[in-house]
């Protein structure tokens, strides 16, 4: 009787382990499958979350795009914000009422010292982080108000290659603009390989959300007020850039020598293999309105 007891025993608790290592494995078995499936969904995950700060001067004697560039940042990012960054447009208003029946589009009033790009580029910035919204938007494209979004670009291509801070179109440095490109950088320890960067056609860029307080940590000084200072910015705005990704050039359209369509000719219409299209205007501080 008593070997009996002592066999039953032994039976129950082989059926105990048993049955917990069954169980372990299917609870273990099931968290990996879940954690891959959450992984592949994130990898495979389309990013929609952009933001979108454009530089903007609006005169009514040239033609506007920014309608044009609204309708295809919504059509290309459902999750998008747009601001527009207007350096003291005379009829600004135009613009508004323009585009007042859409969403997801700040107006902001550029009213301090530092106009042009970089200046209206600060002010989306500071409204960014006085908004606390920093974190909603993976990437943040900074762009002029005339080169426009034209095919939809897979910002998963940057995020997998760890590009953080990126040109849109580049060229090679040309020595241009010299002494406003050596204060500027010498005023912020970056005047130094220079023989390694490219340029910031446009100084229009792309940039992480990781990178956005050190940009305007490394531009807070900085003032344009004439077009000969901005176009000193393409110049060092690519030192900057390639600082703030790791030492490493990127662009997502190219050399501006390789451009596949003209500047000041384009069609829109057309079908331009171009992620961003720009049409050349020259807007500068003497360009003058009705």
């Amino acid at each position: 009787m008593k070997n009996k007891i002592i066999i039953i025993l032994i039976i129950i608790l082989v059926i105990i382990y048993l049955y917990n290592n069954n169980c372990e494995s299917f609870i273990t078995e099931k968290t990996d499958k879940n954690n891959d499936i959450e992984l592949s969904r994130i990898y495979n995950n389309k990013i929609e979350n952009i933001c979108f700060v454009i530089s903007h001067k609006y005169y009514r004697t040239h033609n506007s795009f920014i309608k044009l560039y609204i309708d295809n940042i919504q059509k290309f990012y459902s999750q998008s914000l747009i601001l527009i960054c207007d350096n003291n447009s005379k009829y600004f208003s135009d613009i508004k009422d323009l585009l007042k029946d859409y969403n997801n589009i700040i107006f902001i009033d550029n009213n301090t010292a530092c106009k042009f790009e970089i200046g209206a580029y600060k002010c989306g910035i500071n409204y960014i982080l006085n908004n606390n919204i920093l974190d909603k938007y993976e990437y943040y494209v900074f762009a002029q108000d005339n080169f426009i979004i034209n095919k939809k670009y897979d910002f998963n291509n940057l995020l997998n290659n760890n590009v953080l801070a990126c040109t849109i179109n580049s060229y090679y440095q040309d020595g241009q603009n010299y002494d406003v490109v050596k204060e500027i950088l010498t005023s912020i320890g970056l005047f130094d390989n220079l023989d390694k960067i490219t340029f910031c056609y446009s100084n229009s860029f792309i940039l992480h959300k990781s990178k956005l307080i050190y940009f305007m940590d490394l531009t807070k000084n900085i003032v344009i007020t004439n077009r000969y200072q901005s176009c000193a910015s393409e110049r060092y705005l690519a030192r900057i850039l390639y600082e703030l990704n790791n030492h490493k050039n990127f662009d997502i359209d190219g050399d501006i020598r390789d451009l596949k369509y003209n500047g000041w000719n384009v069609d829109f219409n057309s079908n331009i293999n171009s992620f961003f299209v720009k049409k050349l205007q020259q807007k500068n501080e003497n360009t003058q309105d009705n």
